[in-house]
């Protein structure tokens, strides 16, 4: 996988990652997934069995389809607020035993749920967090799945083209 483009989406805060395998900046297509139903009833079919292994309660595939489309749509709005000052509110570092940003941190944005299963990931740089991803998890660790173990490996191919500087053509204004 290599990075295709970084598309600004706030001006000089919030930027998010392109792929090469994908036409539409990686934010868009979060969007579009977890608005979509179809999508997500494959995901939770796919998915039955962390969905229903306790830790959400007795939830069923439609239930679980409500909430994602519900939740996402306030994290979406949360996140496109017109001057991204709520962004150092809503990323958090990925290591929940850090406890300070950082530069060329891996960061996680959740929905608001106390047990949301939405996550946007995304590196700081400088004053500035681009969006490398995002997934609805259900399991603990991010390795014990394919799907958030794909999302680890953009943070990480991310982060390090952002600290070799190889990402500075790849910034796009749109």
């Amino acid at each position: 996988m290599r990075i295709h483009r970084i598309f600004e989406v706030l001006k000089e805060r919030l930027y998010a990652a392109s792929y090469q395998d994908k036409r539409i900046n990686i934010l868009q297509d979060i969007q579009d997934k977890w608005s979509d139903v179809i999508y997500l009833e494959e995901f939770f079919e796919s998915n039955k069995e962390d969905l229903q292994s306790g830790f959400f309660g007795e939830i069923t595939i439609d239930e679980a389809i409500d909430q994602t489309i519900e939740e996402a749509e306030e994290l979406f709005e949360r996140l496109y607020e017109e001057d991204g000052s709520n962004l150092e509110q809503m990323f958090q570092p990925l290591d929940n035993r850090e406890y300070r940003v950082v530069n060329f941190q891996k960061n996680k944005a959740k929905g608001s749920e106390r047990k949301s299963w939405l996550r946007i990931y995304a590196v700081h740089f400088d004053d500035q967090y681009v969006i490398t991803g995002g997934t609805i998890k259900l399991t603990h660790q991010m390795e014990d799945r394919a799907h958030t173990q794909h999302e680890l490996d953009k943070l990480n191919i991310v982060r390090d083209a952002l600290k070799l500087n190889e990402a500075d053509d790849l910034f796009v204004d749109v």
